[in-house]
């Protein structure tokens, strides 16, 4: 579900982890906000809306390259209900360059708009499994939207073995968006997607399905 249409405050906190907008955060929480969780380690509790968002700056703020994926927002009677993936790599001089993943579900209460208790139950950090089947290369140049580049997906995935990865190149900015869309409505698991210097995009997609 996207942010937009979760129900309130859910929305706003999806919002502001996909951006890191920890000041945002901080003002979504009210002054008698309560946060209770289990993490690998075991149990934890925070209070207050500084040290609430600073838990969730622990866990993302230092991450080099970090993403929000696989969310979906609701509610459990008067609850709101948040589950998401987020992928991260820390920066290449800390203690690994790899992309790792982290699943979280929070359960939260809200009064007049503001957070006054969540509850989360958060994976930890494990290491992404490298695909394990064989990179395709699709470079798409300049092709965008306008001229076949969803349809040219499209057809290059299906003709790819399940659990092979398509590296697309591509030069449209509108690509960075629209595709990995594109590949999760069709089933298919998005692993990157990089910018680079020159104006490329590098989308690297697994066939799931």
């Amino acid at each position: 579900m996207a942010p937009d249409s979760a129900p309130p405050p859910a929305g706003a906190l999806l919002d502001a982890l996909r951006g890191r907008d920890y000041a945002g955060l901080e003002r979504l929480m009210d002054p008698a906000v309560r946060m209770q969780g289990v993490v690998p380690g075991g149990p934890f509790e925070r209070r207050g809306p500084r040290d609430v968002t600073a838990c969730f700056a622990n866990w993302f703020a230092s991450a080099h390259r970090f993403e929000v994926r696989d969310d979906t927002a609701g509610a459990v009677g008067d609850r709101f209900h948040l589950s998401y993936r987020c992928r991260l790599s820390p920066p290449p001089d800390e203690w690994s360059d790899k992309w790792h993943v982290i699943g979280q579900e929070l359960f939260g209460d809200a009064v007049d708009g503001r957070i006054v208790r969540l509850d989360v139950l958060c994976s930890g950090f494990l290491p992404e499994p490298e695909p394990s089947g064989v990179r395709h290369v699709f470079d798409a140049g300049t092709r965008g939207c306008g001229d076949g580049l969803p349809q040219e997906f499209r057809r290059r995935i299906r003709a790819i073995p399940v659990g092979d990865l398509l590296e697309v190149v591509a030069r449209d900015p509108a690509a960075k968006e629209d595709l990995p869309s594109l590949a999760r409505m069709m089933g298919q698991r998005v692993q990157s997607v990089e910018a680079h210097r020159d104006g490329r995009l590098v989308i690297s997609v697994e066939r799931a399905k």
